[in-house]
């Protein structure tokens, strides 16, 4: 769908940005405005670096302005790092230093991305071994994370449906869209040049520099690096097409709800996560909507009536004090989500070295609102100092993975129809 359709884009719509018309030469040309390649941007530009932004359609129209605007301040399954630079905690260690990123990039630049940090909550049914194991990893680093009982959820969330849950004090909610338009225009205002509805058709080697190649115009650089995540269809590097699992979501808005109503449900305003199904991720906007995403059955991507039935369902069940109120869909839209890895939460962004001069920041993922700015950053600090041993993800040449729609058919056919099962029968 159009990402006018986005509930995040609907009320908030960016100022275009024209199409690539000439030649231009710059430092590095970005490929893709979306949250990594735009924080890739306004870092080099602010370190003195100068760029050109391009991107196909306008900035923040993948899945950047389309996801289900959690701020994860945490990683699962930290053993898929195990053969990363040190084992792992390097990276680690820079994202726990990171992690509120989102945050500080907002009041740093004056970006309005309806930014809320608010805290999280992860819930379930009963205590849940790895949920556990987890609070006790990430409190050993510092966080302000507590298990907490049916009583305290009461209080947090406005149900008493849960019996166990992990309160994360940090974290929150966002406005994807309009944060990474905001990163955009910061980028833009430091220097840097942002072009839109400029697909690059072609990138090639012309010397010592590189070339990339749109309709109309073209972008000559020291180097390129490839921020467009799924990159399928994609002519120039197809082979980067073939490095990730593509999988179909969907997501929707309410309309605003009363205050009165809000009062009651989620009056913390945090995000709200299930475990294990995950079916029903929510936050609470700035404009007082509920906010939630999911994946849709094959075939019926597009009838929004389904989905927003099951969502008002699971706020029946789960907020008994909604079932008199009069909830209204305002608008729902679908997108991709491209992932490195076809284990749920193994899927971590990928830096690949596509050739010598280009590098691709690829795959971020379930944790895209804090990885991509994250690895923008750490990205543009690596290339600054050209200390390429320093960059903290392994540089790896592009894979084609195996089965690259399994994962998709395992989440869609299998995965959520049990999980929306399993909630039926209030057996999660």
């Amino acid at each position: 769908m159009p990402i006018a359709c986005s509930g995040w884009a609907l009320h908030a719509p960016a100022p275009r940005h024209a199409a690539l018309e000439q030649d231009v030469e710059t430092d590095v040309a970005v490929i893709g405005a979306g949250l990594a390649g735009s924080s890739l941007a306004l870092h080099l530009q602010k370190l003195g670096i100068n760029v050109a932004l391009i991107e196909a359609r306008q900035p923040a129209d993948g899945a950047s302005g389309r996801n289900a605007g959690h701020v994860q301040p945490f990683l699962d399954k930290l053993q898929a790092l195990k053969s990363w630079p040190g084992g792992g905690q390097p990276f680690v260690e820079y994202f726990v230093q990171q992690r509120n990123i989102v945050y500080e990039m907002c009041s740093r630049y004056g970006i309005d991305g309806d930014a809320h940090p608010g805290g999280m909550v992860e819930v379930a049914a009963r205590p849940v071994a790895a949920l556990q194991a987890k609070a006790r990893e990430w409190a050993g680093r510092g966080y302000a994370v507590a298990e907490v009982g049916r009583e305290s959820l009461q209080e947090l969330l406005g149900t008493s449906r849960y019996g166990y849950g992990l309160h994360w004090q940090e974290g929150g909610s966002v406005n994807p869209f309009m944060f990474t338009s905001g990163m955009v225009r910061v980028a833009q205002m430091l220097g840097a040049q942002v072009y839109g509805d400029s697909p690059v058709l072609d990138c090639r080697r012309e010397g010592e520099r590189w070339r990339a190649v749109t309709a109309r115009g073209s972008v000559r650089a020291h180097r390129v690096v490839i921020c467009t995540n799924a990159h399928a269809g994609n002519p120039f590097f197809p082979e980067l097409g073939r490095t990730q699992y593509p999988l179909v979501a969907c997501a929707l808005a309410t309309k605003p709800l009363p205050q009165s109503v809000l009062d009651s449900l989620n009056p913390a305003r945090v995000a709200l996560t299930q475990v294990p199904t995950g079916l029903y991720p929510m936050v609470v906007d700035g404009r007082r909507r509920l906010v939630t995403a999911t994946i849709p059955h094959v075939g019926r991507e597009d009838d929004a009536r389904v989905y927003f039935d099951y969502f008002r369902s699971y706020l029946h069940k789960t907020f008994p004090q909604t079932r008199e109120l009069n909830i209204e869909l305002e608008s729902y839209w679908t997108g991709y989500t491209s992932s490195s890895s076809q284990a749920y939460h193994e899927d971590y962004a990928k830096i690949y070295e596509v050739a010598d001069g280009v590098t691709a920041l690829m795959n971020l993922g379930t944790w895209g609102n804090v990885m991509g700015p994250l690895l923008g950053r750490h990205l543009a600090q690596v290339m600054a100092s050209e200390r390429w041993q320093d960059l903290l993800l392994p540089l790896e040449k592009p894979r084609e993975v195996a089965n690259p729609q399994w994962f998709g058919f395992k989440i869609r056919r299998i995965m959520v129809p049990m999980a929306r099962i399993a909630d039926r029968l209030n057996l999660a």
